[in-house]
């Protein structure tokens, strides 16, 4: 998901070194009381104080002139332990008036004028306290902090890097190092200097802990990030952005029994707070756990809809798509969110020029390059792009292990370049760098996505493709990359972004998935040899308690009928097997398919008789798989682009009939293919016919037609013309 919800709402906490007890122990790590090791700082003052004072001192007014400073001191520390900050500064002020250069009484000063946020003023005093201790760590810490403050982190990452060299074990300079490496995203070093600090001090603020793993979950280190957000809500119960994070990280992990316990502590803290609503409903649908479910819809139905623009904790997007929420509801969401990424105007596009015979540069951001739907659908369509045409970019987002889809990739763009280290400004330059016309974003909202790239607006043209399957809801994609049935006239405004319409239909296909020869027998697949099957083949978080209730009156209705189901963890098959007794249903009849890889799986589809779609949240690639195997689709069309998308491939294979407005009309239509063999036939046979004569499946036209589209974006740019 790219940006965590906390980088949203966390303000960084600095570490600094701050007046310091006398006795206490060192701040860098030594072991040693803070005024026999750099507490010593005042000793180097007094040494040369009798320089300071007029000429040339007696031994004795040199010895009252340290006396007296001495006193100071001890009277300033004692006032800030009191908590008289005016007093102790006067006083600090009163040993500059007996030595201008005193180091010490120019360091707390320092630190005063810092945590006023006078940091022109706080880095002069730091700098004139280093002239007489030249590296002292912690001046050299807090001289960091102050020119972090104004911006300039290079010299601040200098500054901790020179404490390291002299105290590697000084713990403020490397949590403030941590954070300025986190900030450039720099975060596998992040994380090894996470990993050196905590080796030296584990007893250190929740602030820490949560920067640590907010650079661990950057890493993929999803167990490290959760282990030390569990350390914060140790610290801090009451902490609610930690639960909230802890519960994403737990889906994550696919640990949805832990996610839902942190989900609910986190409602406990804040029972309006739309992200755990969301979260603890999404967790609930990955399990097919429905108790309390609709209670939920029903609150966040309410909440998203409002009108009240508050961003604090705005709801994952991509989580609500398979919510029965409205279009609106949705657009809302993704304005929230988008909100919480860029504030303020944003960067000026690049001027690209393109000259009479050159080529038109065409990116795809994505990190989905190895065996996910996405890529299931694309390779073929990006193979067959006429080279003479378009100049095909690739950056990859995420490292992968080598596999067959990121080298047919490879091959397929003229460019592909690994930016999965890269922090996002980098990416941007690279893609300005390279002249990029249109950029087409695979990922959005979705896992792994670099939602920090887009609002550098790095091309002039950008738009959101396919990946995320809605309204990105933000200023800075300029267009939805779809066709009119998915987002037809009426649906527009809740859109964003302006529609770029394909004349057929938006999702490619890639035909090289299905194996050749005969399909499996319904034997090898583990099915009745007799009796209808209904097939449904997505992802169990598509399937809603009203959903499942229909297909079980369609059990009830059709005699020997079985429901043939992805098995996807052992949470979910005792659950929905639980529902079908409840709706009073033969769990057995229930049959739950293994997961195989991708050529098996469309091939196997053919051993059913009638694919149902889920809703709102249809199959899109799983839909695909079906009719590419040869069996129809049965759809619920809503208003919602994932509600649609089914339906626009039945239009693009030329059956439209098996589109449904409702549900009557979809629970009807499936009992009458059920119940009459030679309709469904003649499905099948019109299916298979038109493979060779609809577009649904000639990925040649697709790529003209995506060529065509790409070019009527570029010639319409100059006028800034929706297309």
């Amino acid at each position: 998901m790219g940006k965590s919800l906390l980088a949203h709402a966390l303000v960084h906490r600095f570490v600094s070194t701050s007046a310091i007890a006398r006795n206490a122990p060192c701040p860098c790590g030594s072991g040693r009381r803070y005024k026999d090791c750099h507490g010593a700082l005042g000793k180097v003052a007094t040494a040369t104080v009798a320089r300071s004072v007029a000429p040339p001192p007696t031994d004795a007014s040199a010895g009252a002139a340290i006396n007296a400073i001495d006193a100071l001191l001890r009277q300033a520390e004692e006032s800030f332990a009191r908590g008289e900050l005016a007093v102790a500064e006067a006083t600090w002020q009163e040993v500059l008036s007996l030595d201008p250069g005193h180091p010490e009484a120019l360091f707390h000063l320092g630190n005063r004028l810092r945590e006023r946020g006078e940091h022109e003023a706080a880095i002069d005093y730091f700098e004139r306290a280093l002239e007489r201790a030249p590296g002292h760590p912690g001046v050299l810490n807090n001289l960091g902090l102050a020119l972090e403050a104004r911006g300039d982190a290079q010299r601040a990452e200098r500054c901790y890097r020179e404490v390291l060299a002299a105290q590697p074990q000084h713990a403020d300079a490397l949590a403030n190092l941590a954070n300025v490496l986190s900030v450039r995203e720099a975060f596998d070093e992040t994380v090894a200097v996470y990993e050196k600090l905590f080796t030296i001090r584990r007893d250190l603020p929740a602030a820490v802990w949560i920067r640590r793993a907010m650079a661990q979950n950057r890493t993929q280190d999803i167990a490290g990030a959760i282990d030390s957000y569990r350390e914060v809500a140790r610290l801090d119960p009451d902490a609610l952005q930690v639960y909230l994070h802890l519960g994403t990280l737990y889906i994550q992990q696919r640990s949805f029994a832990e996610a839902d316990t942190a989900l609910r502590r986190a409602l406990e803290l804040d029972p309006g707070n739309r992200y755990a609503l969301s979260q603890l409903a999404h967790t609930r649908q990955q399990r097919c756990a429905w108790d309390g479910l609709a209670e939920l819809f029903a609150r966040l139905r309410q909440s998203l809809e409002s009108e009240d623009a508050n961003t604090e904790f705005p709801v994952l997007p991509f989580a609500i798509l398979a919510m029965p929420l409205s279009p609106l509801a949705q657009l809302r969401a993704a304005q929230r969110w988008a909100r919480t990424i860029a504030k303020g105007p944003l960067p000026p596009r690049p001027t690209v020029r393109r000259g009479p015979r050159e080529r038109l540069r065409v990116a795809f951001v994505t990190a989905n390059m190895h065996d996910h739907p996405t890529m299931h659908l694309s390779l073929e369509f990006w193979e067959k792009i006429d080279r003479a045409r378009l100049e095909m970019f690739a950056y990859s987002l995420r490292r992968h292990d080598d596999n067959p889809f990121e080298r047919r990739a490879r091959t397929a763009f003229e460019h592909f370049a690994d930016v999965s280290k890269e922090p996002a400004a980098r990416i941007a330059q690279r893609i300005r760098e390279d002249r990029i016309a249109i950029l087409l974003d695979r990922n959005g909202y979705t896992l792994n996505g670099r939602e920090d790239i887009f609002p550098l607006c790095p091309a002039p043209i950008q738009v959101n493709c396919i990946g995320f399957p809605g309204t990105m809801g933000a200023p800075w994609y300029d267009y939805i990359f779809t066709d009119r049935f998915t987002v037809p006239e009426h649906l527009r405004h809740f859109y964003s972004e302006q529609p770029l319409y394909m004349p057929h239909m938006a999702f490619p296909s890639d035909t090289t998935r299905l194996p050749a020869g005969p399909p499996p027998s319904r034997t090898a697949c583990g099915l009745p040899d007799s009796g209808f099957v209904f097939c449904c083949f997505s992802n169990p978080p598509k399937i809603l308690p009203d959903v499942f209730a229909l297909w079980m009156r369609l059990l009830a209705a059709v005699p020997g009928s079985v429901l043939w189901l992805l098995g996807t963890s052992d949470e979910v098959m005792p659950n929905l097997r639980r529902e079908a007794a409840r709706a009073h249903i033969d769990p057995a009849r229930l049959v739950f398919a293994p997961r195989v890889e991708v050529g098996e799986h469309v091939a196997r589809n053919a051993a059913a008789d009638l694919f149902l779609d889920t809703y709102p949240y249809g199959a899109h690639t799983t839909a695909n798989d079906a009719l590419l195997a040869g069996l129809p689709v049965l759809t619920c069309a809503g208003e919602t682009m994932v509600s649609r998308i089914a339906g626009s491939q039945l239009e693009a294979i030329g059956l439209p009939e098996l589109v449904a407005e409702n549900f009557e009309q979809y629970e009807a239509r499936a009992l009458e293919l059920a119940s009459r063999p030679e309709l469904l036939r003649s499905y099948r046979a019109r299916l298979a016919a038109n493979r060779a004569t609809h577009p649904l499946f000639d990925m040649a036209r697709y790529a003209r037609d995506f060529e065509d589209a790409m070019e009527r974006l570029w010639s319409d740019h100059a006028g800034n013309a929706p297309v």
